[in-house]
């Protein structure tokens, strides 16, 4: 049973003798491995221990790419047994590091146990640091974004960072502040997912209508996916205590890596494939006539295949009972209704809060103590998060409460609202996120200190 699986880049700089060299401080200066005086300093394949611990590296090399790691095995008292696969992959300058663990028993047990992140993944990062996944750098500190990284912002939440890793994404709320404590998080992921933090409230406004409607504000937290297939969202109502949010972050990003396909380079049959093959060839080029020389490798390489096989396999049905279990409910007992639209938020929070507007005129007009009125308030409450609209339509009343003329300052902070005005003749053209659906026409000289106020009210009634 596969429990841990992560990949991510390190320092392109590193050899491959020196990757070698950390799975072999790793192994050799645990506590509990009987392999300290088995295994040489300068180990580049070949196996090492018995049945109930072994350790079995590999190294391959061409004149474009290099591959090394380790298989390690260990039974415990149990019975057992834990195996922990590391590979590196160098190529053109990139250097790709994949870690899994996995644990099974022959014997009938009531439980398996998922065991701790390898400690292995620590021991990378803390040598080789430095490496970069797409447009961000692998690293165990979070990334604070500035007020100029809308493009950054932009490719993340729209999984255009070219990236391996995850990324957990904190907004912040009205006061600036966030839900959970960056630094600790960052130590917790690290090898396996990236932090990135927003610069203020206002960012998740400006970024707002480059990303669609996509990304999360208000101080809620997101988890967005390198090949874009959704993110997972927590709400700040909903977490009032940091560490239990970042435990719940930690462990969610755990179970989804599980599913997430390994490049084939970074896989331990990918690498006894190559080096058989490449055994193989060497064999032919010397003309060696030894047929058990050539049966050996040849073994070798088909058992590589069928493993390979086998671990698509395993991949396949765990893919397919994801998809069928988040159909239905999440790891924390919650069930999730997806909707789906061809629109996009005009400002944040949007839809949400006028489908949750919707659900409440249809509670308040149920049944009292009616399952009708009890799933839409539970439906209520569950997804209650005030957006963007409140805020919007306090500032566009203080700009038009006494508009007589379109001034410096009141043109400025429409356009901050988010309006794009227009000349049309006698008359101003406004348009909300410039969506030529919705037009609204202001004019250039108001009549009395009422016509802002009117103008107001109508455009709450056409656009909020």
């Amino acid at each position: 049973m596969l429990t841990f699986k992560t990949q991510f880049p390190i320092a392109s700089s590193t050899t491959m003798a020196e990757f070698m060299d950390c799975c072999r401080t790793w192994i050799i200066k645990s506590p509990h491995t009987k392999l300290a005086a088995e295994i040489p300093s300068d180990v580049r394949e070949g196996k090492f221990g018995d049945e109930h611990e072994s350790a079995n590296f590999g190294f391959y090399e061409s004149e474009t790419d290099s591959s090394g790691g380790v298989r390690y095995e260990k039974t415990d008292n149990d019975e057992v047994r834990w195996v922990t696969e590391v590979i590196g992959h160098k190529s053109s300058g990139n250097f790709l590091a994949s870690i899994q663990l996995s644990v099974d028993s022959e014997l009938p047990v009531e439980r398996l146990e998922q065991g701790k992140r390898p400690y292995i993944a620590k021991l990378l990062m803390e040598k080789f640091s430095g490496g970069y996944d797409g447009s961000l750098p692998v690293t165990d500190d979070p990334i604070f974004l500035s007020e100029t990284d809308t493009d950054l912002a932009e490719k993340i939440i729209c999984a255009d960072t070219g990236s391996v890793m995850p990324v957990v994404y904190a907004s912040r709320n009205t006061t600036e502040a966030l839900i959970l404590e960056p630094h600790v998080l960052s130590k917790w992921l690290s090898g396996m997912a990236h932090v990135v933090v927003e610069p203020s409230r206002k960012f998740s406004s400006q970024i707002m209508r480059q990303v669609y409607g996509e990304n999360v504000y208000g101080g809620a937290v997101a988890i967005y996916w390198p090949d874009g297939v959704g993110k997972w969202i927590y709400l700040p109502s909903k977490w009032n205590v940091p560490s239990s949010l970042q435990s719940a972050i930690a462990k969610k990003i755990r179970l989804s890596l599980l599913y997430q396909r390994l490049r084939r380079e970074c896989t331990w049959s990918y690498l006894q494939e190559m080096t058989s093959r490449q055994k193989l060839d060497a064999l032919r080029a010397s003309g060696s006539g030894n047929i058990d020389e050539y049966i050996e490798h040849f073994d070798k390489e088909i058992s590589a295949k069928d493993e390979e096989i086998q671990r698509l396999e395993a991949e396949l049905i765990r893919a397919r009972y994801n998809k069928r279990e988040s159909r239905s409910t999440s790891e924390d007992g919650e069930t999730s209704i997806h909707l789906e639209t061809s629109e996009s938020d005009l400002y944040q929070g949007e839809q949400l809060g006028l489908i949750t507007d919707a659900l409440k005129i249809a509670a308040d007009s149920s049944e009292q103590h009616s399952r009708r009125r009890h799933v839409l308030e539970t439906l209520i409450e569950s997804n209650e998060n005030p957006g963007d609209r409140e805020e919007i339509l306090d500032r566009l009343k203080e700009a038009l409460r006494q508009y007589t003329s379109l001034t410096a300052s009141v043109r400025a902070e429409l356009e901050d609202i988010g309006f794009v005005i227009y000349e049309d003749g006698k008359h101003y053209k406004l348009l909300f996120q410039d969506d030529s659906r919705y037009p609204f026409i202001l004019p250039k000289t108001g009549s009395d200190w009422r016509g802002g106020l009117n103008a107001f009210s109508d455009l709450k009634k056409r656009l909020f």
